[in-house]
């Protein structure tokens, strides 16, 4: 309960500060909360009785109250965010090893734009491994090296989806990604549901 009639400068500072929280609030619709603002303050200009002046006054400062705790709900929604992102690693240590033994390495010409760079150089590398019969065939780049290099990624990860099924790099990567768009989802849903049970406290339709 405020004892003494508040100050202008107390009303001024009071008045910028639920602006300023205002257009930081993700529950509540800014547009609506700023013109309510300005629309409150307008009508109280004309109040002279101290003991109104003080109501309207503490009604403002439960309004910025509420906007704080909004702005502080939505930093801790974004910390428990990053450290869920954090913690979604991949286990890669059921990832196949090659061993050049196993291999079946040919250089074929490639084809495609490039000129006789790709046309007229055998720089397309085709690598089967023997042991599983998997084939894969590597032209990204036109030098032969990379396209080696490339060549065995490609068969690492094949090797690794065949062999380890929902366990694998490819499976792993799906199951994260899905879990962060229900999160997300989620997360819409629960802001849908704050907003529209904010707009009926508010009476709003």
């Amino acid at each position: 309960m405020i004892l003494n009639t508040p100050t202008p400068r107390q009303v001024l500072r009071l008045y910028r500060d639920l602006l300023r929280y205002g257009k930081q609030l993700q529950f509540t619709d800014k547009g609506y909360f700023c013109q309510r603002i300005r629309k409150e303050f307008k009508q109280a200009k004309s109040i002279e009785n101290k003991e109104d002046i003080n109501f309207y006054f503490e009604k403002m400062a439960i309004l910025i109250l509420h906007a704080r705790q909004q702005v502080k709900l939505l930093c801790l929604l974004h910390t428990n965010k990053v450290i869920s992102c954090n913690k979604h690693t991949l286990d890669s240590s059921r990832v196949p090893k090659l061993n050049e033994d196993d291999l079946d390495e040919q250089f074929v010409r490639g084809s495609g734009p490039g000129g006789q760079a790709v046309n007229k150089t055998n720089n397309c590398v085709v690598l089967q491994h023997k042991p599983t019969g998997i084939v894969v065939k590597c032209h990204h780049s036109r030098l032969q090296d990379e396209n080696r290099k490339l060549a065995r990624e490609m068969l690492i990860t094949k090797l690794d989806n065949l062999l380890n099924g929902k366990l694998s790099i490819d499976e792993q990567k799906k199951a994260i990604q899905e879990k962060k768009s229900n999160e997300k989802a989620r997360r819409q849903r629960k802001l849908r549901e704050l907003k529209a049970k904010w707009k009926e406290n508010e009476g709003i339709t």
